[in-house]
This record gives C-alpha cells, structure tokens and sequence, in this order.
C-alpha cells in the first residue's frame, strides 16, 4: 500500500482514507478555527481541552468522512466534536470510561459509524471510542485513529 504524507499532524494516508477524506472536503493545510470547540467542550461540557485535541480538530474539524466497510455498505466518521457531545453523559466518559482506560481526562472529537460510536482523545493524542459499555482503544493519534476507522483496521477493545 503506498502512502502519502499529507497532513501537518505527520501521518500517512493511504490513497483510499485521502480520497475520502478529499471528498468530504479536507485537504493538506486546511485550517478550522478551534475556539467554537473549546468553548462548548471546554467550558459548557466541562471536557479537558489539549493541543492534541486543537491541533487535531484544527485540521479536521466539522468533516463527514463517508468511507466503505468490508460488506460493502457504506459508514460515516464526523468530526463535529460540539455535535457529537450534545446529549452525552460527561460523567459517563470522565468516570467509567476512565477507571477502565486508567486515564482521568478526555475530550471528545466527533464520531463513527453512523454516530453511534463517540470517539474521544486523552491528552497524549490517543484516540479511543465508546458506545454504552462498549470501549476500545482505536489508535495512537487522530490521523491514525482516521486511517483505522476509513480503512475497516480492528480496533482493541477494553474490558
């Protein structure tokens, strides 16, 4: 699989993950305000706010990334983080989620698979997804947890 370096947070897509990630509107450089987010997430829903997380939704904030799964249907991943927190449990992740992942802060920055899956970052970058009692560990920054997610990789569930 050849790979290109196209984004400024340093991870190579692969052609399939850039072609949907173009098509929902992305593109090397792009550029969001992050301050709707930090205010909403940060100050209304009481989420820790890291440089990971701006400089993440910098680049990738408000897209619909509509990618193919393996039975050959189609699924989202949005990263309308401020849409994607709106009438989920904060206590839910600050609490249960994190005894279980043994990290104390996250915010969330959007969501998979038809908006069922919340995917949330702690303050190394690493991205996680929780629906209900359901948690797994996705990947080691938001790039990769695009690429993973675009390209049907597995994720590690938690227990």
């Amino acid at each position: 699989m050849q790979e290109i370096p196209n984004s400024a947070l340093g991870c190579r897509f692969s052609p399939l993950t850039e072609d949907c990630l173009r098509k929902a509107g992305w593109h090397a450089g792009r550029k969001v305000l992050t301050l709707k987010y930090r205010a909403y997430l940060s100050f209304y829903e009481r989420y820790s706010w890291f440089p990971e997380v701006a400089a993440f939704l910098g680049e990738f904030g408000d897209l619909t990334i509509k990618f193919k799964q393996d039975e050959g249907g189609s699924d989202t991943l949005n990263t309308h983080a401020c849409d994607a927190s709106a009438g989920v449990d904060v206590s839910w992740i600050q609490e249960d989620y994190a005894r279980r992942i043994g990290h104390s802060q996250f915010c969330v920055i959007g969501t998979a698979f038809s908006n069922h899956l919340l995917l949330f970052m702690d303050g190394a970058g690493r991205v996680y997804g929780g629906f209900d009692d359901y948690l797994c560990y996705i990947a080691e920054d938001g790039t990769k947890a695009i690429e993973r997610i675009c390209t049907n990789q597995p994720v590690q569930e938690i227990s």
